[in-house]
């Protein structure tokens, strides 16, 4: 009857559908007899709609209709389906027509789309097309299901708009789905692709939805902004990881983002925040804020350079910058400041800062300009207290801004006048810029002032004597007078022969300040009324008022009653005018005998032959005191034989005539000591070998291009370099091992070292005076020495500035220049040594009430044999041997050799000698010590039982360091030498050592280098000087002087005096002549006095004639290397007199001696001297012997006697023809005068030239 089916569907989906048919058969339909709606039939296939069979509702009676309510599934698989239907009797048959034609079954697709993607949801819609009913999604994410990884489902059932169901083809309202996600979600799949598959509700694909795959989870990245720096003291802003409500940590760099810039500081954004910034953050944090606080580290650190900064990503993601890095920048700190002027302090006053910061900064002063310009001259810390208006100009905390500098002494002396400017330090390397009032004031000018306030003087004092007096000076300048700065009261008057002549300033005085000179004054030798005053004066000269005038009666003493005052020196010619026998007091007649050549063919000493008129050749030779010498076909010393075989020599030599070879027997015969020599191409020594029984040590040296000593090796294999200069001066000392002993050494013109840097650290300075004599040496905290001198250049004072006036020294002299007295409270006692001597330069008494009182007695061949208590009792009884030598003191037995060496002091030591008479072996019970000396004469190994090996290592002559076993000690000398202190090499003080005026060490006993850098041996008390043996409690030698008696000058007419009785100006370098200390090895300067007399053939000026001395004197020589530059000044002498023709050296820098024959101390040797700084004067004759001769390299010749080692000793005939011979005729038995380089052969200055035949005008 009829169908009632749609004519689509959609496939799986179920439909209810009817069917009417009417029984038109002849038997009525049940359902017991198996009638039923059907599908198909035997022709049909099997049922897609998900039935065959409906059963039938009840009974059909024929002819009646009965409707078929029932439901159908439609195929899965879209197509066009037949929906053939029709009745059916089970098992019998199908009857009746089929229903409704075919039916469309339609697909249901999936469909959708992700429209949105936030940090708190993924949201879309998504259906199957067709069905009105919401479907299940499923999320996958980085890829679609199989190959991404499942994230969740839900249901798209939320409302949706009649958009989406046409979209769907479907009439549905509930299509939409949303996944929320959280801060976790997102911090593990951030960045992910999002794929989202609908479900089919009908077995088809589940496909995934648009936009699959083209979105992702949304990553959570950092984000913010610098706002700026907020009331100058925080750098603010905002920072936060998207999506995360969480805070974040955040990283500034200055300069530069991470990579380039500098990491500044470190915080974290997590201070309040307003929605504003959540909603930037896509997040519902509140806190995103952060707050870097500007500080004076950064400031100091990062002042100036530009921010960036960094969010530290939470989740592992990039650190970013954050917007506005670059943009600003850490606030910079600059110098800032103000000169307030000068207070009544006499202090320039101000303020300065580095601005933000509160600590302090350095302020440097210019005079004259600013940095760059001017010159240095102030450095201060801007660091004392200042008020708030200050700190509020510095923009800083801080409360010490405020500077003082003050005006001192030599900020006035040195830029008094000069504008003065004042720069900070920027304490963060910034800009050191000048301060405000820099250049508008300027430092005080200089003001020289003294004032004569009052004295203590005596009315009458004794010839020698002393009188302790005082004169006081106010100080009216405007800078303070300073110890060691030239400040001294002067002598002036009738002051010859009084000593002191100046006084050195005992302490500092400030302008206004006075101060008292106190003074031991002693008298001359020459009676009569002095007229006396006393002045302030200083490097500079004069000081304001003299004192008043005051008359001194001086008054001849008493003589003396004990001494020797005539002492006669008797010299016997042969028939051909050859010296053969001089005889002397202290050691007997010496006789001499000479070979067919001239030379010295023996000697004896200690003889008793006391005629004027014969030789006595037999006598002497019969006496067992021959000294018998042999010489090669050149007339060189080839062998010396003694009686008792001490001594013994054997000489080899170099083709060209230097020493190769010296054997030298010892110990009678049983030891030979042997010294070898070789030499550069240029003759300089190369190596020398010391050789005695088991030992054999050589040494070496090297030398620069210019012939200057490199270096020096030692047997130890230790070698010093002292890298010299272009003058051969060195300028540093140093070993392989890399060990400094002195650095930095610098030198004035006249050669002396201004200053150097011990290798410990400690700088050594020199000043020097006018006199260009030591005023100031000083070593950095160990030791300081002001010197001051009399007109006669002796020391009249030195002042210790290291360990204060506990430790000054203070001098006298008499007439002679002999020391009287000696005050120190070191020295103990009444603190005051005082000397007496004869008219033999003999000691008298030398006493130090407290501590001893010595008497001296002499017999009558002038030699110490008693001292004498003030009792009368004799504390020290001495004998001495034939030939003048110390045979025993006060019970101890001294035993000489014929050649005067000292071999014994029984029971404690015994010695042994080199070639040149320098021991090389003293030993006793416990002790054996082994010395090498080098050619030039210095100390530089020693072997000491029980010590190890020690090494000396000096500098331009002076001890400079020692190493014992490889550790080191640095030796601090004073002007004589000798070692006052000892560093170690972290610089402290080990040893100090200090002196009574003749060499005793006080409190101590020294065993090693000790007084003026000679050996002091423990054991016997005893100063070893090379050739002589000192006594220095004594002050005396132990055995005459080697070097002969000077007949013109008498200056070492005493034959065991020391330095001249002058020990504080003079040294013994090796037991022979007494020489100058402060002297220096490359200048010299002396006057030529000259006048004219008859009349002169031309015209002439004194100018002219000055002009012609000074080019005829003046010149250059050349000693071992170093030139030597001799300057003559004519003076015109207008009476002429017995000054005409007397050189006086006025300013000897060179070193020279005050006694002794000829005055160089050895040949071609390193020191050229003539006189001694108007004490000792030089004829024109004495000029060429010594400049002319010696400085060329010629030695000594005279027809005269040899000393103990074979040298040539001098007998004077005048004579101008041989320069150095001093006799007439030609030399018979010497170098000619072709051998001397430079020798002024003509000594005479005449306007027309040689007109006599002696070489007279």
């Amino acid at each position: 009857m009829g169908y009632n089916v749609p004519s689509q569907m959609v496939v799986g989906q179920t439909y209810a559908v009817s069917a009417t048919y009417q029984n038109m058969g002849n038997q009525v339909w049940g359902s017991s007899i198996g009638h039923k709606l059907g599908y198909g039939g035997s022709s049909v296939p099997g049922s897609p709609w998900g039935i065959s069979r409906v059963e039938l509702p009840g009974a059909v009676s024929i002819g009646s209709n009965v409707t078929f309510n029932f439901n159908v599934t439609a195929p899965l698989t879209p197509g066009q389906y037949s929906f053939a239907w029709r009745m059916v009797q089970e098992g019998k048959e199908w009857f009746g027509a089929f229903g409704a034609s075919s039916i469309q079954v339609l697909p249901s697709l999936i469909k959708g789309s992700i429209e949105s993607v936030t940090y708190n949801a993924i949201s879309g819609w998504a259906c199957s097309t067709y069905l009105n009913r919401s479907i299940d999604v499923h999320m996958y994410l980085g890829g679609s299901a199989g190959s991404g990884t499942f994230a969740g489902a839900t249901a798209a059932t939320l409302p949706s708009d009649a958009g989406i169901a046409n979209a769907c083809s479907a009439s549905g309202s509930n299509y939409r789905f949303s996944f929320p996600i959280d801060e976790n979600f997102i911090i593990q799949n951030g960045g992910k692709s999002i794929h989202i598959h609908g479900i089919s509700p009908v077995g088809a694909g589940n496909d995934t939805i648009s936009g699959s795959g083209s979105v992702a989870v949304p990553a959570s990245i950092i984000k913010g902004n610098i706002d700026g720096i907020q009331n100058d003291n925080a750098i603010v802003g905002w920072a936060c990881s998207t999506g995360l409500a969480r805070s974040v940590d955040i990283h500034m760099y200055t300069g530069g983002a991470y990579g380039t810039g500098s990491l500044a500081a470190i915080g974290r954004a997590n201070l309040p925040s307003d929605g504003g910034i959540a909603g930037a953050c896509s997040a519902s944090g509140s806190n995103y804020r952060f707050s870097i606080p500007v500080t004076e580290d950064l400031i100091r650190s990062h002042g100036g350079r530009s921010i960036y900064i960094h969010g530290l990503s939470p989740i592992g993601g990039a650190n970013n910058v954050i917007a506005g890095s670059g943009a600003v920048a850490v606030p910079a700190s600059v110098v800032k400041g103000r000169i307030d002027g000068i207070d009544n302090n006499r202090a320039i006053v101000g303020w300065a800062c580095s601005t933000r910061l509160s600590q302090s900064i350095e302020v440097h002063m210019y005079a004259g300009g600013a940095a760059g310009s001017g010159t240095m001259v102030a450095s201060a810390g801007a660091n004392l207290p200042s008020d708030g208006g200050i700190a509020g100009a510095c923009a800083a905390s801080g409360s010490n801004y405020r500077f003082s500098i003050p005006i001192t002494d030599e900020l006035i002396r040195s830029y008094g006048g000069k504008p003065f400017y004042i720069h900070g330090l920027s304490p963060v390397g910034g800009g050191n810029n000048l301060i405000d009032g820099s250049g508008a004031l300027a430092v005080p000018a200089l003001q020289r002032g003294a004032a004569f306030a009052s004295q203590n003087m005596p009315a009458q004092l004794s010839t020698g004597r002393s009188y302790n007096g005082s004169v006081r000076f106010t100080n009216t300048g405007n800078v303070t007078w300073r110890q060691g700065q030239g400040y001294r009261a002067v002598l002036v008057g009738d002051t010859r022969g009084w000593s002191p002549g100046e006084i050195g300033l005992p302490s500092d005085v400030p302008p206004g300040g006075s101060v008292d000179f106190n003074f031991s004054l002693r008298a001359p030798l020459g009676a009569g009324g002095y007229n006396l005053r006393w002045r302030m004066r200083d490097g500079a000269g004069d000081l304001g008022n003299e004192s008043s005038n005051h008359v001194v009666q001086v008054v001849a003493p008493p003589p003396v009653e004990h001494g020797v005052g005539l002492a006669a020196r008797s010299y016997v010619y042969d028939a051909n005018q050859q010296l053969c026998k001089v005889i002397e007091p202290e050691s007997g007649a010496t006789v001499m005998a000479y070979d067919a050549a001239g030379n010295l063919a023996w000697s004896a000493t200690g003889l008793d032959l006391p005629s004027t008129t014969s030789c006595d050749l037999d006598a002497a030779a019969a006496s067992g005191r021959q000294v018998l010498r042999t010489y090669d076909s050149r007339n060189r010393l080839k062998t010396l034989q003694f009686p008792d075989r001490n001594g013994d020599q054997n000489w080899d030599y170099t083709p060209d005539g230097l020493p190769s070879r010296v054997s030298t027997v010892n110990e009678s015969g049983n030891t030979t000591v042997v010294n070898a020599y070789n030499y550069t191409k240029r003759r300089k020594l190369l190596s020398e070998v010391v050789e005695q029984p088991g030992v054999s040590w050589s040494f070496g040296y090297d030398y620069d291009a210019n012939g200057a000593l490199a270096s020096q090796r030692y047997p130890t294999g230790t070698t010093v370099t002292y890298s010299p200069n272009a003058l051969g001066q060195p300028t540093a000392v140093r070993d392989q091992a890399g060990n400094n002993y002195a650095t930095g050494i610098a030198y004035y013109p006249n050669g002396a070292a201004s200053q150097f840097n011990y290798g410990n650290g400690v700088n050594h300075s020199l000043v020097l005076n006018g006199r260009q004599m030591p005023q100031q040496v000083r070593d950095n905290n160990v030791a300081s020495f002001e010197y001051q001198y009399d007109a006669n250049g002796n020391v009249s004072a030195i002042f210790d500035q290291q360990r204060g006036a506990g430790f000054n020294r203070y001098m006298g002299y008499d007439g002679l220049d002999r020391l009287m007295e000696a005050g120190s409270e070191r020295f103990g006692g009444s603190n005051w040594n005082n000397y007496t001597y004869d008219v033999l330069d003999n000691i008298l008494t030398a006493k130090l009430p407290g501590v001893r009182e010595n008497n001296y007695w002499y017999d009558s061949k002038n030699r110490l044999t008693n001292i004498l208590s003030n009792e009368g009792s004799t504390t020290i009884g001495l004998s001495y041997d034939v030939q003048g030598n110390l045979k025993n003191k006060n019970g101890q037995a001294y035993a000489f050799d014929y050649g005067n060496r000292l071999r014994d002091v029984t029971g404690k030591e015994a010695y042994r000698y080199d070639a040149y008479g320098r021991r090389v072996l003293s030993g006793g019970l416990s002790t054996l010590n082994i010395q090498a000396y080098s050619q030039a004469g210095q100390l530089l190994y020693a072997e000491v039982r029980g010590k190890g090996n020690t090494e000396y290592v000096y500098l331009n002559g002076s001890l400079l360091a020692t190493r014992n076993a490889g550790a080191i000690k640095f030796q601090h000398t004073d002007a004589l030498g000798s070692p006052i202190a000892v560093t170690d090499t972290s610089g402290q003080v080990v040893e100090r050592t200090d002196y009574q005026p003749y060499g005793s060490p006080i409190g101590k006993t020294v065993d090693g280098i000790g007084y003026t850098g000679h050996a002091m041996d423990g054991a016997t008390g005893l100063t070893y000087m090379q050739q002589r043996y000192y006594d220095q409690d004594l002050g005396r030698f132990l055995s005459v002087d080697p070097v002969a008696a000077d007949s013109v000058l008498a200056a070492n007419f005493n034959r065991y005096w020391y330095a001249n009785n002058n020990p504080y100006r003079f040294t013994d370098p090796d037991g022979r002549d007494g020489r100058l200390f402060w002297s220096a090895p490359d200048r010299v300067t002396f006057t030529v006095p000259w006048t004219m007399t008859g009349v002169p053939t031309s015209n002439f000026t004194a100018a002219s004639v000055n002009a012609q001395i000074a080019q005829d004197f003046s010149g250059t020589v050349t000693v071992n290397g170093v030139k030597v530059t001799m300057t003559a000044q004519g003076v015109y002498q207008t009476k002429g007199g017995k000054g005409v023709n007397v050189v006086n050296v006025v300013a000897d820098t060179a070193n020279v001696t005050k006694s002794g024959r000829s005055q160089t101390n050895a040949i071609g040797g390193n020191k050229v001297t003539v006189g001694a700084g108007g004490v000792d004067a030089a004829t024109t004759l004495t000029m060429s012997h010594e400049l002319g001769g010696h400085s060329g390299g010629a030695g000594d010749q005279y027809a005269g006697g040899v000393d103990a080692n074979g040298n040539t000793l001098p007998a004077d005939v005048a004579g101008p023809a041989n320069v150095m011979k001093d006799l007439s005729g030609q030399p018979a038995n010497s170098q000619s005068l072709g051998e001397i380089i430079n020798a002024k052969t003509n000594v005479n200055s005449c306007d027309k030239g040689v007109s006599a035949a002696n070489g007279g005008c």
